[in-house]
C-alpha cells in the first residue's frame, strides 16, 4: 500500500508541477501584452503602430511591423519572456530580446521628432513615478538593421547590415552593473552599392562610463557623405580611409583618441595619384551640454600634401 500511496503522491507532484508551469505561461501571456502595450505607449507617445502581436509556445511574444512615428520600423521583434515572471507582481525576467530588420531614419534638423525623444524627455520623470512595473533581461540581439542619415540637401549615409548584441557578465542586464556591447555592419554611400566594414565594441561600467574600440576599414571617402563634401571633396577626387579610436564617455563628455589613414589618394585637380598615404591622429573632445567640439594633439603629414600640390 505504501509503494502506490508514494507513486500517487509523485504522480500528483508531477502533475502539479506541469500545471504549475502552464499556469505560469498564460498567467505571463496575459499580463506581458497589456505591459508590452503600455510601456510603449508611455514611451513614445500616442504615434506607435504594432500591426500584429501574438504569442506561441514555447513562450514568445512576436510583434510584427512595428512603427514609431515616421523614424523607426521593425521588421519582428521576438520577445522570450520567463514564465518565473508569474510569481513576481508586475517584475517581467526575459531570457532574450530578439529584434530583426530595424531601420532608423534620421533627418538633419528633424531632431525632435525623432522616435518620440522630445516626448519620452518630457515624461521621464513623470513616467518613471507612475510606472511601478519593472523588466530584467538577460541579452539583446539586433539582427540587419540600418541607420539611415538624411541632410538637408538630400545628400547621406547609411549604415547596414548591422548585427549587434549586448549582454552582461551577470543574470540580468541591470542598470548600474556592467554591461557589453559589440556591432558591425557596413557603411554604404546613399549612391553607390559598395559597402565598407565598421565594427565597434565596448562595455558600460556600472557608473555609466562608456568604454568602446571603433574600427573602420577600407571606407571610399565618398561614402563619407556631408564629411566629404564640406572638407575633402575640394582637393581629393578619390580615396579609401582606414581608422580606428578608443572611446571613451564620462558624464557629459566624449573622449576618442583616434588615428586614420587615407589611402590611394587622386587628386581632383590634377588627377595624378600620391604616393604617400595621408596620415593623421588626434584626440576629439565632445561636451554634450554645450556641443562643443575640439581636437587636440593633432599630427598629420597634411603639409606634404599640400606642399606636393603646390
Amino acid at each position: 500500500m505504501k509503494p502506490l500511496f508514494k507513486k500517487t503522491i509523485s504522480l500528483a507532484g508531477i502533475f502539479l508541477i506541469i500545471y504549475l508551469v502552464f499556469a505560469g505561461y498564460d498567467y505571463t501571456a496575459r499580463n506581458l501584452k497589456s505591459f508590452v502595450a503600455d510601456a510603449l505607449e508611455k514611451n513614445f507617445g500616442a504615434r506607435l503602430s504594432i500591426a500584429h502581436m501574438r504569442i506561441s509556445f514555447p513562450l514568445c511574444l512576436q510583434l510584427k511591423d512595428v512603427k514609431i512615428n515616421d523614424t523607426i520600423t521593425i521588421a519582428k521583434v521576438y520577445i522570450y519572456p520567463s514564465p518565473a515572471s508569474a510569481f513576481f507582481k508586475k517584475t517581467f525576467i526575459f531570457s532574450s530580446i530578439k529584434v530583426f530588420e530595424p531601420v532608423i531614419k534620421i533627418k538633419k534638423g528633424h531632431y525632435d521628432s525623432f522616435a518620440g525623444f522630445k516626448q519620452l524627455e518630457g515624461k521621464r520623470n513623470q513616467s518613471q513615478k507612475d510606472s511601478k512595473a519593472v523588466f530584467y533581461v538577460s541579452r539583446i540581439d539586433v539582427e540587419n538593421a540600418a541607420v539611415i542619415y538624411e541632410g538637408e540637401d538630400g545628400s547621406g549615409i547609411e549604415l547596414v547590415k548591422i548585427n549587434a548584441h549586448v549582454k552582461s557578465p551577470y543574470a540580468y542586464l541591470i542598470a548600474g552593473r556592467l554591461l557589453k556591447f559589440s556591432a558591425e555592419g557596413f557603411l554604404k554611400n546613399k549612391n553607390s552599392d559598395t559597402l565598407s566594414l565598421l565594427r565597434v565594441k565596448g562595455w558600460v561600467n556600472g557608473d555609466f562610463t562608456v568604454k568602446a574600440k571603433l574600427q573602420a576599414e577600407d571606407i571610399g571617402l565618398v561614402a563619407l557623405g556631408p564629411v566629404y563634401q564640406k572638407y575633402l571633396g575640394q582637393n581629393i577626387e578619390k580615396g579609401s580611409l582606414n581608422f580606428n579610436s578608443k572611446i571613451l564617455v564620462s558624464g557629459n563628455d566624449l573622449k576618442a583618441d583616434c588615428f586614420c589613414r587615407i589611402n590611394d589618394i587622386i587628386l581632383k585637380d590634377t588627377g595624378s595619384k600620391l604616393s604617400m598615404p595621408l596620415i593623421a591622429s588626434f584626440i576629439v573632445g565632445f561636451d554634450f551640454e554645450d556641443k562643443a567640439i575640439s581636437i587636440n594633439n593633432l599630427q598629420t603629414n597634411l603639409l606634404s600634401l599640400l606642399l606636393s600640390k603646390s
